[in-house]
């Protein structure tokens, strides 16, 4: 079998990981080979890539992430009249399908598990640090998109559910880690007695949790959760000045997308599947 991966760009640090995550297994394994492209996030260029690919022959099984779902349903029919199995990292909605098409998977991030998680844990850290009852400043997702939206209210719902003594104190909307912090800082100012920080990304729990510190107040008594799986979080845990972190496992998601494109290849007139990508919680040190 030999995979085409065509990810957004090349210059972006988690897709070059997974492209050289693909690479490695196919090297470990023997058992396939892997051809990347790099349409520089230019959809006309991803389009063409791929339409080559197919009309070549030159891969016998396609994993694209879409810059533009809508741009490569004629790709997706062509695929399918080549029997060329392809999986999509997209909901089978944006390319104007449903799930179960022959020779058609897809993968999708759930912000909707991933605020879950980021709930569960910072209720945990609730209960076991603070007696069950918190004050908490509320970092809410700045940019406004379908993805932050879910990831903060399964979030929310999570910690109302474990810990339904808490109490959203105070909320904010920063857009960056320094402006997390001075957010969280001038929240404090009228707060002075939160003791824990709702965020779905690193950079606003790393800047909540410098504020605090600021504020005077131990990383070991107040609850800050990171979400990313970024290293200076994943750090911070190790430290223990942050109570944990929730990030999704590419990692074994790049495993499971492997074994669906061997599957398809094999059946490539098969009905499709809706993937995952799984989400990794790690806990306290």
């Amino acid at each position: 079998m030999r995979i085409g991966f065509s990810p957004l760009a090349m210059d972006e640090a988690p897709l070059k990981a997974t492209a050289d995550a693909l690479q490695a297994a196919a090297k470990a394994s023997g058992q396939f080979q892997v051809v990347v492209a790099d349409p520089k996030t230019n959809v006309s260029t991803q389009v063409s890539q791929l339409e080559q690919w197919i009309q070549l022959r030159s891969v016998s099984a396609i994993w694209v992430i879409p810059i533009s779902p809508a741009s490569i349903e004629p790709v997706i029919k062509q695929a399918q009249a080549a029997k060329i199995p392809i999986l999509i990292d997209a909901l089978p909605s944006e390319v104007g399908m449903t799930a179960g098409a022959p020779g058609v998977s897809f993968s999708k991030i759930s912000f909707t598990v991933y605020g879950q998680a980021l709930g569960q844990l910072t209720g945990k850290c609730i209960t076991q640090r603070l007696g069950g009852k918190a004050q908490i400043i509320f970092e809410k997702d700045s940019i406004g998109q379908v993805s932050g939206a879910a990831a903060d209210t399964a979030l929310l719902g999570a910690v109302h559910t474990v810990s339904p003594q808490s109490a959203i104190v105070r909320t904010v909307a920063p857009n960056s880690q320094l402006q997390a912090e001075q957010d969280t800082l001038s929240a404090l100012q009228g707060a002075p007695t939160a003791n824990a920080a709702l965020a779905s990304n690193d950079e606003s729990a790393l800047g909540a949790l410098s504020a605090f510190v600021q504020a005077g107040k131990s990383p070991k008594n107040v609850c800050i959760v990171g979400g990313g799986g970024g290293p200076q979080s994943l750090a911070a845990v190790k430290a223990g000045t942050l109570y944990g972190e929730v990030a999704f496992d590419y990692a074994t998601d790049t495993r499971q997308n492997i074994a669906e494109l061997e599957a398809m290849n094999a059946n490539p007139t098969a009905p499709g599947k809706l993937l995952t990508v799984p989400v990794t919680v790690i806990g306290p040190k």
